[in-house]
């Protein structure tokens, strides 16, 4: 699965979290009102006024027909889990259909206690503010298609209520609607209109939500590219300070592979670039494993970083067993034939190194440096001296395990381009 395919997917996944949110709301909502409805009943309202609004009855009625709707959310709720966690979307043919039963179901409980029980007066009662309450919730949907069409429902069917009320039933005087006929149309209306900022919200919501998916994609497609260009712990380091230099406490390995000028005479571009693939994958992995950051890879070297830019309190030791890895790794690619007879120069040193941007506003680049990095390097570049492929720093020799290794002391030597003599150490490694 691609990156947009799984933004698209988180996309949808919000959808889908915004559909189990408003169903749960309108449970909240319905059971609320239950809670209300019966408080008021038993506790405040006189025996009169139940009577007038037409007994126990309609209480019971309207008690029941909020319970039904609670269990049909409830419903609601698990097909949307289950919807989830199928990974199949919510489509907008289940929000229709849904909006449809909703705002139905309301009204033909609005239809009911008119016609049958002849109390037009409940046009007035504080159930038509639940359309209002759909109209509010819809905006979870977020679709203003969805939106629009719940407060059209709504206005289409409280104005069919009203104009059946006054035009199809004979209407007690007791029971009379407290407002002429043209100012509950007037509320229709407002249905309406309310439903329109309504969408414009959802269609708001939607879009930053969309926008945020959106520049997450272009942020991980970026990582994902410059993650093949520089290390993890860089990019990590690059998105969280901006680079800022720091002065660490490292090791740095360097490595070499010895007459590579020489080979690569003989081999066409393609078979070059297939040597460096089947010798650099392995050693690349080696040095990720050992918590190490590659900061450069040339055509036939490598520079990495153990302890910088994350601080870690073994990283000679950590450089130290990578390199050991590296010339096991190599003696095996050769053995097997993966690569031809090839032989490495490698020389670690620990020391303060500095990290960070270096360059101007218009190009910049990560780097690593200090007397560390030059150290690391001499000592690569000794290796053709001696005839070996690794050499140490006395300051790596102190911080490492060395097992079975055989590390013997080649003494003080003085280092090109350094005034102070660094004593060095062979690593004996038969492979």
């Amino acid at each position: 699965m691609n990156l947009s395919d799984t933004i698209f997917d988180e996309f949808e996944q919000e959808i889908a979290k915004s559909e189990y949110q408003r169903a749960l709301m309108l449970v909240g909502v319905f059971f609320a009102a239950m809670v209300v409805m019966s408080f008021l009943n038993f506790f405040l309202l006189d025996s009169t006024v139940i009577k007038f609004y037409g007994g126990s009855s309609i209480f019971f009625l309207t008690l029941a027909y909020l319970l039904v709707f609670i269990v049909y959310e409830l419903g609601v709720i698990w097909f949307i889990k289950k919807r989830n966690e199928e990974g199949k979307r919510i489509s907008n043919r289940f929000k229709v259909f849904q909006t449809t039963i909703e705002i139905t179901y309301m009204s033909l409980l609005i239809l009911y206690i008119i016609d049958i029980k002849n109390i037009y007066l409940f046009i007035d009662s504080p159930i038509q503010f639940i359309y209002f309450f759909f109209i509010i919730l819809s905006i979870l949907h977020l679709d203003y298609r969805i939106t629009l069409l719940c407060g059209v429902l709504s206005a289409l069917q409280f104005g069919l209520i009203v104009f059946y009320a006054y035009h199809f039933a004979g209407i007690p005087v007791r029971y009379m609607p407290s407002l002429p006929e043209n100012a509950y149309y007037v509320r229709c209306v407002i249905f309406v209109l309310s439903s329109g900022v309504a969408a414009f919200v959802a269609n708001e919501v939607k879009r930053r939500v969309k926008s945020s998916l959106d520049f997450k994609l272009q942020k991980s497609k970026i990582e994902a590219h410059l993650g093949q260009q520089v290390s993890r712990d860089i990019l990590t380091t690059l998105t969280k300070d901006g680079g800022k230099p720091m002065k660490l406490h490292a090791t740095v390995l360097a490595l070499d592979i010895r007459g590579f000028t020489q080979f690569a005479e003989g081999l066409s571009l393609d078979e070059i670039q297939d040597f460096q693939n089947k010798f650099f994958g392995p050693v690349l992995d080696i040095i990720n494993q050992h918590r190490g950051v590659v900061n450069q890879i040339l055509g036939d070297g490598i520079m990495a970083t153990f302890g910088a830019p994350s601080p870690n309190p073994l990283h000679a030791d950590m450089a130290f067993q990578s390199a050991l890895k590296i010339l096991e790794k190599v003696s095996q690619l050769c053995r097997e034939g993966i690569i031809p007879e090839t032989r490495v120069g490698m020389g670690i040193h620990s020391g303060e190194v500095i990290t960070g941007n270096i360059g101007n506003e218009n190009r910049k680049q990560y780097s690593i440096s200090g007397k560390a990095v030059i150290i690391a390097f001499r000592l690569e570049q000794l290796n053709k001296e001696y005839n070996t492929q690794l050499l140490i720093s006395e300051e790596v020799r102190r911080n490492v395990v060395r097992g079975n290794v055989t590390i013997t002391s080649l003494g003080q030597v003085r280092l090109k381009g350094l005034e102070s003599q660094v004593e060095i150490h062979q690593v004996a490694y038969e492979g």
